[in-house]
Protein backbone atom coordinates (compact mmCIF):
# COMPACT_ATOMS: atom_id res chain seq x y z
CA UNK A 1 0.00 0.00 0.00
CA UNK A 2 1.73 3.18 -0.80
CA UNK A 3 1.45 6.50 1.21
CA UNK A 4 -1.89 7.99 -0.14
CA UNK A 5 -3.73 4.77 0.15
CA UNK A 6 -2.40 4.83 3.63
CA UNK A 7 -3.71 8.27 4.00
CA UNK A 8 -6.98 8.06 2.67
CA UNK A 9 -7.73 4.66 4.58
CA UNK A 10 -5.99 6.58 8.09
CA UNK A 11 -8.85 9.81 6.92
CA UNK A 12 -11.66 7.11 6.61
CA UNK A 13 -11.10 5.95 10.07
CA UNK A 14 -11.22 9.32 11.87
CA UNK A 15 -13.85 10.96 9.47
CA UNK A 16 -16.63 8.76 11.41
CA UNK A 17 -17.80 10.73 14.23
CA UNK A 18 -18.22 7.41 16.44
CA UNK A 19 -14.53 6.43 15.82
CA UNK A 20 -13.30 9.83 16.60
CA UNK A 21 -15.19 10.34 19.82
CA UNK A 22 -13.53 6.86 20.75
CA UNK A 23 -10.07 8.13 20.35
CA UNK A 24 -10.82 11.47 22.09
CA UNK A 25 -12.59 9.49 24.82
CA UNK A 26 -9.20 7.21 24.98
CA UNK A 27 -6.81 10.28 25.05
CA UNK A 28 -8.16 10.83 28.48
CA UNK A 29 -7.85 7.53 29.85
CA UNK A 30 -8.11 4.13 28.77
CA UNK A 31 -12.05 2.62 29.30
CA UNK A 32 -14.32 -0.70 28.41
CA UNK A 33 -16.09 -1.00 25.59
CA UNK A 34 -19.37 -0.76 28.01
CA UNK A 35 -18.27 3.15 29.41
CA UNK A 36 -17.56 4.22 25.88
CA UNK A 37 -20.82 2.94 24.68
CA UNK A 38 -22.41 4.77 27.57
CA UNK A 39 -20.52 8.32 27.29
CA UNK A 40 -21.14 8.41 23.49
CA UNK A 41 -24.68 7.12 23.39
CA UNK A 42 -23.82 4.09 21.25
CA UNK A 43 -24.80 0.30 21.27
CA UNK A 44 -23.02 -2.38 22.71
CA UNK A 45 -23.18 -3.91 18.98
CA UNK A 46 -22.00 0.02 17.71
CA UNK A 47 -19.53 0.29 20.06
CA UNK A 48 -17.95 -3.05 19.60
CA UNK A 49 -17.76 -2.82 15.77
CA UNK A 50 -16.46 0.43 15.64
CA UNK A 51 -13.45 -0.75 18.57
CA UNK A 52 -12.38 -3.48 16.29
CA UNK A 53 -12.17 -1.13 13.34
CA UNK A 54 -10.00 0.81 15.26
CA UNK A 55 -7.81 -1.80 16.45
CA UNK A 56 -7.57 -3.41 13.07
CA UNK A 57 -6.12 0.06 11.58
CA UNK A 58 -3.78 0.09 14.87
CA UNK A 59 -4.94 3.22 16.93
CA UNK A 60 -5.98 1.40 19.89
CA UNK A 61 -5.41 -1.73 21.77
CA UNK A 62 -7.02 -3.56 24.32
CA UNK A 63 -5.05 -4.43 27.91
CA UNK A 64 -5.40 -7.33 30.24
CA UNK A 65 -7.83 -5.88 32.35
CA UNK A 66 -10.94 -4.99 29.30
CA UNK A 67 -10.05 -1.56 28.64
CA UNK A 68 -9.02 0.03 25.19
CA UNK A 69 -6.02 2.84 25.50
CA UNK A 70 -4.62 4.66 22.67
CA UNK A 71 -1.50 3.49 20.84
CA UNK A 72 1.77 4.41 20.04
CA UNK A 73 0.44 5.24 16.64
CA UNK A 74 -2.73 7.18 17.39
CA UNK A 75 -1.06 9.17 20.02
CA UNK A 76 0.88 10.79 17.31
CA UNK A 77 -1.68 10.76 14.58
CA UNK A 78 -3.88 12.67 17.43
CA UNK A 79 -0.88 15.32 18.02
CA UNK A 80 -1.01 16.11 14.09
CA UNK A 81 -4.64 16.08 13.39
CA UNK A 82 -4.56 19.00 16.11
CA UNK A 83 -3.18 21.62 13.84
CA UNK A 84 -5.70 20.72 10.88
CA UNK A 85 -8.77 21.12 13.23
CA UNK A 86 -8.01 24.56 13.92
CA UNK A 87 -6.81 25.21 10.41
CA UNK A 88 -10.03 24.15 9.84
CA UNK A 89 -12.01 26.14 12.28
CA UNK A 90 -10.44 29.17 10.22
CA UNK A 91 -9.91 28.13 7.01
CA UNK A 92 -11.64 31.36 5.68
CA UNK A 93 -8.26 33.64 7.78
CA UNK A 94 -5.93 30.88 6.02
CA UNK A 95 -7.65 31.20 2.75
CA UNK A 96 -6.80 35.03 2.83
CA UNK A 97 -3.76 34.92 4.60
CA UNK A 98 -0.38 33.80 3.31
CA UNK A 99 0.60 31.11 6.01
CA UNK A 100 3.56 30.08 4.41
CA UNK A 101 5.17 33.20 6.09
CA UNK A 102 5.16 31.34 9.03
CA UNK A 103 8.18 29.07 9.87
CA UNK A 104 7.06 25.21 9.30
CA UNK A 105 7.62 24.36 13.38
CA UNK A 106 5.34 27.57 13.89
CA UNK A 107 2.74 25.62 11.47
CA UNK A 108 3.12 22.62 13.00
CA UNK A 109 1.97 23.89 16.48
CA UNK A 110 -0.73 25.91 15.28
CA UNK A 111 -3.09 24.10 17.64
CA UNK A 112 -1.76 25.71 20.83
CA UNK A 113 -3.47 29.31 19.98
CA UNK A 114 -6.72 27.48 19.88
CA UNK A 115 -7.66 29.30 23.16
CA UNK A 116 -7.68 32.66 21.55
CA UNK A 117 -10.32 34.58 19.70
CA UNK A 118 -10.36 35.96 16.20
CA UNK A 119 -11.07 39.77 15.94
CA UNK A 120 -12.76 40.78 12.42
CA UNK A 121 -13.10 44.38 12.31
CA UNK A 122 -9.84 46.86 12.10
CA UNK A 123 -11.68 48.89 14.76
CA UNK A 124 -11.79 45.58 17.00
CA UNK A 125 -7.27 45.31 16.28
CA UNK A 126 -7.17 48.90 17.07
CA UNK A 127 -8.93 48.50 20.72
CA UNK A 128 -7.23 45.23 21.38
CA UNK A 129 -3.82 46.80 20.72
CA UNK A 130 -4.56 49.80 22.94
CA UNK A 131 -5.39 47.52 25.67
CA UNK A 132 -3.06 45.69 25.82
CA UNK A 133 0.02 48.32 25.18
CA UNK A 134 -1.77 50.26 28.64
CA UNK A 135 -2.00 46.95 30.25
CA UNK A 136 1.15 45.62 30.08
CA UNK A 137 3.50 46.02 33.26
CA UNK A 138 6.72 44.58 32.23
CA UNK A 139 7.31 44.54 28.17
CA UNK A 140 5.93 45.09 24.97
CA UNK A 141 7.59 43.24 21.88
CA UNK A 142 6.21 44.75 18.64
CA UNK A 143 6.88 43.81 15.15
CA UNK A 144 4.21 46.46 13.01
CA UNK A 145 2.93 49.61 14.54
CA UNK A 146 0.13 51.88 12.99
CA UNK A 147 -0.53 55.37 13.47
CA UNK A 148 0.54 57.79 15.33
CA UNK A 149 -1.04 57.15 18.49
CA UNK A 150 -0.15 53.40 19.24
CA UNK A 151 3.36 55.40 19.00
CA UNK A 152 2.83 57.85 21.39
CA UNK A 153 1.00 55.55 24.01
CA UNK A 154 4.41 53.30 23.88
CA UNK A 155 6.43 56.21 24.55
CA UNK A 156 4.68 57.01 27.66
CA UNK A 157 4.96 53.59 28.46
CA UNK A 158 8.42 53.79 27.80
CA UNK A 159 8.73 56.27 30.01
CA UNK A 160 6.75 54.34 32.80
CA UNK A 161 9.41 51.84 32.71
CA UNK A 162 7.88 49.38 30.39
CA UNK A 163 10.63 47.41 28.29
CA UNK A 164 10.17 48.07 24.67
CA UNK A 165 11.33 45.85 22.08
CA UNK A 166 10.36 46.93 18.32
CA UNK A 167 11.06 45.11 15.16
CA UNK A 168 10.89 47.63 12.52
CA UNK A 169 10.43 47.34 8.95
CA UNK A 170 13.01 48.84 6.71
CA UNK A 171 10.48 51.56 4.81
CA UNK A 172 10.16 53.27 8.73
CA UNK A 173 13.45 53.75 8.79
CA UNK A 174 13.59 57.57 7.34
CA UNK A 175 10.80 58.45 9.90
CA UNK A 176 12.24 56.73 13.12
CA UNK A 177 14.82 59.95 14.19
CA UNK A 178 12.14 62.03 14.08
CA UNK A 179 9.22 59.66 15.47
CA UNK A 180 11.94 58.92 18.48
CA UNK A 181 13.26 62.31 18.90
CA UNK A 182 11.16 63.13 21.92
CA UNK A 183 11.86 59.50 23.22
CA UNK A 184 13.20 60.53 27.24
CA UNK A 185 14.16 56.52 27.17
CA UNK A 186 14.34 54.88 23.19
CA UNK A 187 13.17 51.60 22.76
CA UNK A 188 15.54 48.23 21.43
CA UNK A 189 15.09 48.70 17.73
CA UNK A 190 15.90 46.02 15.18
CA UNK A 191 15.01 46.40 11.61
CA UNK A 192 14.15 43.95 9.09
CA UNK A 193 13.61 43.95 5.08
CA UNK A 194 10.07 41.42 5.49
CA UNK A 195 7.92 41.25 7.71
CA UNK A 196 5.81 38.33 7.98
CA UNK A 197 2.39 40.35 9.56
CA UNK A 198 1.69 42.01 13.04
CA UNK A 199 3.03 41.01 16.04
CA UNK A 200 2.42 41.90 20.02
CA UNK A 201 3.17 40.60 23.00
CA UNK A 202 3.04 41.60 26.36
CA UNK A 203 3.29 40.16 29.98
CA UNK A 204 -0.17 39.49 29.93
CA UNK A 205 -2.18 38.92 26.45
CA UNK A 206 -0.69 38.06 22.61
CA UNK A 207 -2.36 39.16 19.34
CA UNK A 208 -0.75 38.47 15.98
CA UNK A 209 -2.08 38.43 12.47
CA UNK A 210 0.36 37.03 9.19
CA UNK A 211 -0.02 39.21 5.81
CA UNK A 212 -2.79 38.94 3.44
CA UNK A 213 -2.06 36.72 0.54
CA UNK A 214 -1.13 40.28 -1.58
CA UNK A 215 1.24 41.24 0.61
CA UNK A 216 -0.65 43.57 2.68
CA UNK A 217 -1.06 44.14 6.41
CA UNK A 218 -4.09 42.15 8.21
CA UNK A 219 -6.21 43.97 10.62
CA UNK A 220 -8.18 40.61 11.44
CA UNK A 221 -5.40 39.19 14.13
CA UNK A 222 -5.63 36.47 16.61
CA UNK A 223 -5.65 37.79 20.52
CA UNK A 224 -5.17 35.41 23.67
CA UNK A 225 -3.97 35.57 26.99
CA UNK A 226 -3.64 31.81 28.03
CA UNK A 227 0.21 30.34 28.36
CA UNK A 228 0.09 27.98 24.94
CA UNK A 229 -1.05 31.25 23.07
CA UNK A 230 1.73 33.67 24.78
CA UNK A 231 4.34 30.78 24.29
CA UNK A 232 3.95 30.40 20.62
CA UNK A 233 3.28 34.05 19.79
CA UNK A 234 6.11 35.53 22.17
CA UNK A 235 8.58 32.44 20.37
CA UNK A 236 7.31 33.51 16.84
CA UNK A 237 8.34 36.95 17.66
CA UNK A 238 11.81 35.91 19.37
CA UNK A 239 12.18 33.87 15.84
CA UNK A 240 12.01 36.96 14.07
CA UNK A 241 13.92 39.18 16.44
CA UNK A 242 16.96 37.13 16.36
CA UNK A 243 16.87 37.53 12.24
CA UNK A 244 16.96 41.18 12.50
CA UNK A 245 19.88 44.10 12.88
CA UNK A 246 19.99 46.01 15.55
CA UNK A 247 19.16 49.90 14.58
CA UNK A 248 20.00 53.08 16.29
CA UNK A 249 18.55 56.71 15.64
Amino acid sequence: MDELQSLDKLFFELASESRLGILKELQVKELRMQELARRLSLTDTEASRQLQRLSESMLIQKQPNGTYTLTGYAKLVLSICSPLGFVSKHKEYFRDHDSSLLPIEFRARLAELSGGKLFHKTVEHINKTTEMFWAAQKRIDTVVLGGVALIEILKQRSQEGVKIRWLMHESFIPNAPSVLSSWKQLPEIRTTPKVLGYIVVTDKAALFSILENDGTMSYSPFYGEDASFLKWTEELFIHEWEKAKPWHP
